[in-house]
């Protein structure tokens, strides 16, 4: 078990640096069409709001769904990788953290909005992630046992 476990340490580190390098693309150097300029939200929901008044639906699908996508892997590869980040409020605090400084970056250097709507939605993606993570890793253990029909004594 433990030649399994490095193997996907190792695979999950690898899968990790590429997720790093495609997340400070996407956030940092990529055009978006829908900014124009810099500015912050400060209240929760209004973004998503204003997005849901505009009528605009697949404005509202990418960027509710791609903020949750866009951190999933985070919550997902880093329990991979070191079994510390295998707690939701170690996870809570990376997910929300690593966000909150990419919206910082964001809005300094790259003259994009600053939005507590996105900070929340990839806390929730990072916590999504270490679900699917908890769920497969439950499944695993549950694999190796051998099913014998009889209930385990205490």
């Amino acid at each position: 078990m433990k030649k399994v476990r490095v193997f996907f340490s190792v695979i999950g580190a690898l899968f990790f640096i590429v997720y790093m390098a495609v997340l400070i693309k996407a956030t940092l150097f990529s055009f978006n069409e829908y900014v124009y300029g810099k500015s912050a939200n400060l209240v929760l929901f209004d973004s998503i709001r204003l997005m849901w008044r505009s009528g605009d639906y697949y404005l509202i699908f990418k960027n509710i769904i791609g903020n949750i996508i866009l951190f999933l892997p985070l919550g997902l590869l880093l329990p991979l990788i070191f079994r510390v980040f295998n707690s939701w409020r170690l996870m809570f605090v990376i997910g929300f953290g690593t966000s909150f400084v990419i919206e910082v970056l964001q809005y300094e250097y790259a003259k994009r909005i600053f939005d507590i709507d996105d900070i929340l939605l990839n806390g929730l993606g990072a916590m999504t992630g270490l679900f699917i993570y908890k769920f497969f890793a439950l499944l695993f253990r549950l694999m190796e046992r051998p099913f014998t029909g009889k209930k385990k004594k205490k």
